[in-house]
Formats: structure tokens, sequence, C-alpha cells
């Protein structure tokens, strides 16, 4: 009886289906890992973004409410006088004295190719505290090219007898810095775009404090309005309001678009779409201090 040896494998066929099921599988496991660590990261943009944002709320809030009770007229008066500059004055006073509490200024940027007027920096003057902030069409120039050769990022610094001293700061996001008597409301937007502070209470804090630099995200403030307060007639307490806009700083963010305000979900690795996200929050205080024996000097 003649015994014939089989040699046992795969066939060809085989082997090639074999490799195929396999790199089918690979494909989906890594598509699958990019996408758990896509919506983990968005995860993490996303609590940055409200935990931050009900920071600044609080600040925001404590600030005002600790800000001393000013009526319009008095507040208006402290920079117009009524005699001298009466039209100032009075149109200080039928403005409700918006421009000593809020200012925020506008300009051209190209958002996807679309030329649109954004707000580019700002300053919110509570009476105790100001808070300076360029918003991230001034800062993120990469997604948001400005249509002039002009830097829209406003810088902050201190002035002494008229004179400017120390160097610009124009790298801050959103600056805390004492302010009670409103100098950076009062100040003026020269050529080269700074906000200035000439009250010598300044002399050790004029830096401010960043309040934006806390969280591993790169967060940015989009827009921010506060409007006209309201003046109780007996106690002089003033009740404030405002909302602003809080996302990542990059995403390529148009607060203007519907629906999607970040950039379309990418169809590569592409991670900017990972990192995006965007809120709007709301705040409101009263504000009924007195000024202290220091801030009175």
């Amino acid at each position: 009886m003649i015994k014939h040896n089989k040699k046992l494998g795969f066939t060809l066929i085989e082997l090639t289906f074999a490799i195929t099921f396999i790199s089918i599988l690979l494909i989906a496991i890594g598509w699958l890992t990019i996408h758990i660590t896509s919506t983990y990261e968005k995860g993490l943009a996303i609590k940055a973004v409200n935990s931050t944002g009900k920071e600044l709320v609080d600040d925001f809030s404590r600030a005002i409410a600790g800000s001393p009770a000013m009526t319009i007229d008095s507040l208006c008066g402290s920079v117009y006088s009524k005699t001298n500059r009466r039209t100032a004055y009075n149109s200080c006073v039928s403005d409700k004295a918006s421009k000593l509490i809020f200012q925020q200024r506008y300009g051209s940027v190209k958002i996807k190719d679309e030329v649109k007027i954004v707000p580019v920096n700002g300053v919110f003057c509570t009476g105790r505290y100001s808070y300076i902030y360029n918003t991230a069409y001034a800062l993120n120039t990469e997604d948001y090219v400005p249509t002039t050769p002009v830097n829209y990022r406003a810088g902050y610094t201190k002035t002494t007898g008229g004179l400017i001293t120390g160097s610009y700061n124009q790298n801050f996001k959103l600056l805390k810095v004492p302010d009670f008597s409103r100098e950076l409301c009062k100040s003026k937007m020269e050529s080269d775009r700074y906000y200035y502070s000439d009250n010598a209470f300044f002399s050790a804090n004029y830096e401010g404090t960043e309040l934006l630099d806390t969280s591993d995200n790169e967060l940015a403030i989009y827009d921010f309005r506060v409007f006209p307060p309201t003046v109780h007639n007996l106690t002089n307490a003033a009740f404030y309001s405002g909302t602003f806009i809080l996302a990542t700083l990059k995403g390529n963010i148009n607060i203007e678009s519907e629906g999607n305000y970040c950039s379309d979900p990418p169809d590569n690795l592409d991670t900017d779409f990972a990192y995006c996200a965007i809120n709007k929050f709301n705040f409101a205080m009263r504000a009924d201090g007195e000024r202290t024996s220091t801030e009175r000097r």
C-alpha cells in the first residue's frame, strides 16, 4: 500500500481573506480609538468652558456687589463739569454713564473667507475693579485675519504725570485690575491702542491679574455686553446685568453662524474640532457698597 503525505496549510485565497479581515478590524479599532479620544477631548473642552465661565460670573458678581453705590449724576460729574462741559455732562447722564461702565471696540476680520465686523477688545469698570479683555479675534490672527494691517489687540500700561511708564502689556486675555476711579473707562484709546491709568493706587498693582490662564484649554472671550444699570432713587444702589461668550481659542469659531459655531467636523486627523467648545453666560448683581479709606485718597 502506497501512503500519500498531505501537506496541511492555507490556500492563497484563504490567506487573502484573513489579511483583509484583520486589516478591516485594525482600521475599525483605530477609527474607534480616534473617535473616543476626540469625544473625550471635546468633553474636557466643554467642561473647561463651563467651569471657567461660572468662575468669571462669580468674580464679576463679587466685584459689582462690593463696588460703591453712586448716582448717575455723581458718576458723570466725576468726569465732566456741569458748568464747563455741560453738553458732555448731559450726554453722559442721558446715556446712563454707559461709557464710564463699559466700552467695546470692533474690527474687521476674515472668518472662512467672509469679512465680519467683530469685537476685538474692551473694558468693564465696576467702580472697584476693572476688567480689560482682548477677544479671540484679536488674539488668534491665524484663524481671524485682519482685513487691514492693523493690530486689534489692546495694550495696558500706566502713566505718571502724563508720561507713559513701563512697557505695554498686550498678551492678556482678561485682566482684572483695582480701579476705584474707573480710570480705564475714562482713558482714551490712542493710536497704538492702549488703555492707561494715572492713578497712584496702581503703583504696585497696575499689571493686574489674568483670569483666563488657569485652564489647560486655551480659552478667550468672543463677545462681552454690559447693559446700562438701573439705579434706585433712594439707596443709589445700581443693578448691573451683562452677558459674555466664552469659548476655546482654536476651532475657527464663528459666533454669527447658525447652528454649528465651531469649524466643520474634520474628515481627516485634524483635531481642532475636538478641542472646540463655546457657551454664553449671563450675570446680574446689585452694587451697594461703600468706598474704603484707601480708595478715598
